[in-house]
């Protein structure tokens, strides 16, 4: 009980110095010389999920007072503005559930998000693998009351020496089906007992493996595979979320990555490194510890 209770302090500490950081970098994409609108929407997601997910601030203090900013920073050109919406819809549909639970409204996410509802409803996917890979972009139209109830996924595992050998295309590829058929988490009953067995075993194994590689998304992803598929119980889980916890920095983003700023191309370096590297990056890690600390919470359905 004790050293639940210290997790949970120091859970509550990362999300308090996170959103400080993410506060702060405000002023980093309102000095920018040219405006990325992603970076506005990265930073409203990751103070949703400090102050929903780990803070469970019901004030919601930062989260509230950004999102009057944040549209301001969508361009002003219709082209342009497509272009970013279409760029990462998803990010765009996070947003837009965060900016309706504030009563906030934006004309261009509401108009992209109907268009983008418009298509997917007249689209015919090729195949089980096209629907996964569309899935969060259904999934989150559905929490926006804009998509009709969604189909049943099946859950498609190799066998076990496949998966160990599994390549990153082929790990991508099985974290996205595991959230479609389980609906992060809302469905886990028919599940074939074999496979979960086989996951149960393996999943811990490949998600430590990617932690010592450092290939840290990779790891996250596999991370919150195992609590869509409710393998709460697991050592494993614990052990990840200790190693996200301890990369985070003093100043509150995640990441340890002076190796990798080096390898910036010259055109990615004219960017700031807290915004194009860690700002990201950083948004992972707070999905997955919050999810992970707090099964309780899970982002798709968090608005």
């Amino acid at each position: 009980m004790e050293s639940r209770s210290l997790m949970s302090e120091q859970v509550r500490s990362s999300g308090a110095r996170a959103r400080d950081w993410l506060v702060a970098a405000q002023d980093l994409v309102a000095s920018a010389p040219t405006v990325n609108p992603r970076y506005a929407f990265q930073i409203l997601v990751g103070l949703w999920i400090c102050e929903q997910g780990l803070l469970e601030d019901q004030s919601y203090p930062c989260t509230s007072s950004y999102t009057h900013k944040v549209c301001q920073y969508i361009p002003k050109d219709t082209d342009e503005a497509l272009d970013f919406l279409y760029a990462d819809p998803a990010l765009v549909m996070f947003s837009l559930g965060i900016l309706r639970f504030f009563d906030v409204s934006c004309d261009h996410i509401e108009q992209f998000t109907a268009k983008i509802s418009e298509l997917l409803r007249e689209h015919k996917d090729q195949d089980e693998e096209e629907a996964s890979e569309l899935f969060l972009v259904r999934f989150l139209l559905r929490r926006l009351r804009l998509h009709p109830p969604l189909t049943s996924y099946r859950l498609h595992i190799p066998d076990a020496a496949e998966l160990i050998h599994a390549d990153e295309v082929s790990m991508e590829g099985l974290v996205k089906n595991i959230a479609a058929a389980t609906q992060f988490g809302q469905v886990t009953r028919g599940l074939d007992a074999g496979s979960l067995r086989t996951l149960s075993s393996l999943l811990p194994i490949l998600m430590l493996d990617s932690f010592r590689d450092y290939n840290l998304e990779a790891g996250m992803q596999i991370l919150r595979s195992m609590r869509y598929l409710h393998l709460y119980s697991h050592k494993s889980r614990g052990a990840g979320l200790s190693f996200l916890l301890a990369q985070q920095q003093v100043d509150g983003r995640f990441g340890f990555l002076s190796h990798e700023l080096t390898q910036l191309k010259p055109e990615e370096q004219q960017a700031s490194p807290d915004l194009y590297v860690y700002l990201p990056l950083t948004v992972s890690f707070l999905w997955t510890v919050a999810e992970t600390a707090h099964p309780q919470f899970v982002l798709a359905q968090s608005f």
